[in-house]
């Protein structure tokens, strides 16, 4: 069941890709005695993975949802 509408994947995909701009340009620094460490690239990475392999509302109904699977055990009632 998808969870996200094409404009909400967008949108998280956009904000993930600024992310790992970010991170390129430098995962931590220090200002005085305040540090700011940026999420780990793997993390980034492995989020945009998933973001772009779900699908969205719309795709689901027009029929490219993920693909359902039913069970074929013989005598068994669900």
């Amino acid at each position: 069941m998808a969870v996200l509408t094409r404009a909400e994947k967008t949108r998280q995909v956009g904000l993930w890709t600024d992310a790992l701009a970010k991170v390129s340009l430098g995962q931590e620094y220090t200002i005085g005695a305040r540090r700011l460490r940026r999420a780990d690239l793997a993390e980034i990475r492995q989020t945009l993975e998933w973001l772009d392999a779900q699908p969205t509302v719309e795709d689901e109904q027009a029929g490219r949802g993920l693909p359902r699977f039913i069970s074929m055990l013989p005598g068994r009632r669900f």
